[in-house]
């Protein structure tokens, strides 16, 4: 019988057994002889070598999940590499710590966009955020790019103090969008 069978028998069991219930409040009284007797048992039937195979195979998959997944600093290094220039490093930091929290959240994604962006840009009416990040949300209609790219051959290399408040908001938009689809797709491959 293999391990995985074996256990969902034995949880059947336990959730059937009339005389024995799981304490589901570990303070309850009696969870702690439970615990004790469940260890104990498993104790006996699995070496001490086996646990700790199984227990190296475990956290070298965790390791590699942890690896592969991009820490804020690794996006921050990318968004610097890539906008240099064109938006102040510390409004860069910001923006990957946000995208780092919204994308592992599952909302929306422009909700997303303008969680990124909302304080920085806190003159702006959420309601204007959420008109200006409706585009960036969605793909471009007329299939000419993405519309990061779109965006910022748009405002050319000027320096985000020479900005129009607009162009601000556009492009930390644009870079916020970029910044979520990094974390997608390190997820995704």
């Amino acid at each position: 019988m293999s391990h995985q069978t074996r256990a969902e028998l034995e949880l059947l069991y336990s959730i059937l057994d009339q005389e024995r219930n799981y304490p589901w409040n570990p303070s309850e009284s009696g969870a702690d002889s439970y615990f004790a007797e469940l260890e104990a048992d498993w104790q006996a039937e699995v070496s001490a070598e086996e646990a700790a195979t199984g227990w190296k195979a475990v956290s070298s998959q965790l390791e590699q999940l942890w690896s592969e997944a991009p820490t804020a600093s690794q996006l921050q290094l990318a968004l610097t590499e890539k906008f240099s220039g064109r938006m102040p490093q510390s409004l860069l930091q910001e923006i990957a710590q946000r995208a780092q929290e919204v994308v592992a959240a599952g909302r929306p994604l422009a909700e997303q966009l303008i969680h990124c962006v909302q304080e920085m840009m806190s003159a702006w009416d959420e309601a204007d955020l959420q008109v200006m990040a409706r585009p960036y949300a969605m793909a471009m209609r007329d299939g000419q790019g993405e519309i990061t790219t779109v965006t910022l051959n748009s405002m050319a290399n000027r320096e985000w103090s020479e900005l129009s408040d607009l162009e601000q908001l556009r492009l930390s938009l644009a870079i916020a969008r970029y910044a979520i689809t990094q974390l997608n797709d390190s997820k995704a491959g």
